[in-house]
């Protein structure tokens, strides 16, 4: 009994439960048909995360026709379940006319394709943060007060029983 405690214990301690993060970029075609798409895998495997990010494209209003801005951003799981994060005309979020910010809680463990189109083509940069879901653990305390409720519940019952 002891060693599957221990066994348990150490497999607990090995898992992480800081965040990750990690950069992206590349160039976005013109067009918005599913090869003109720009895609980034992300692939967490340890348990339930939150996924948050910035989407940066470059915006060059006057030397560019990459305007800045796009229609919005899918993550496809690997098991085909799709969210939208609602699709952006002008990036307005925070006032900020260059950054788009997107946040999705609570994600089963696989690998995640997310997808964006800038409207009109252009380079981007952005990042994303992978956040563990650490799922909360009583305090032996808490335990200590069930088992002292359950006791004084059996008591009742019992004096009840002795007076019929």
């Amino acid at each position: 009994m002891m060693k599957k405690l221990l066994a348990a214990a150490l497999m607990l301690a090995s898992t992480s439960v800081f965040a990750t993060t990690a950069t992206f970029s590349g160039h976005d075609p013109l067009g918005s048909s599913e090869a003109k798409t720009s895609k980034v895998t992300i692939s967490y495997t340890a348990g339930n995360f939150d996924l948050s990010g910035v989407l940066d494209p470059s915006l060059r209003l006057l030397n560019e026709t990459n305007s800045g801005l796009y229609n919005g951003l899918t993550l496809v799981s690997d098991a085909d379940d799709t969210f939208t994060y609602s699709p952006i005309i002008f990036p307005l979020h925070d006032f900020d006319l260059t950054r788009y910010t997107f946040s999705f809680s609570n994600l089963a463990a696989g690998t995640y394709t997310l997808k964006f189109n800038l409207i009109l083509g252009g380079n981007y940069t952005g990042n994303y943060t992978i956040s563990p879901v650490t799922i909360p653990v009583p305090e032996p305390e808490t335990y200590g007060m069930m088992l002292v409720g359950l006791g004084l519940m059996g008591t009742i019952a019992l004096r009840r029983q002795k007076n019929r």
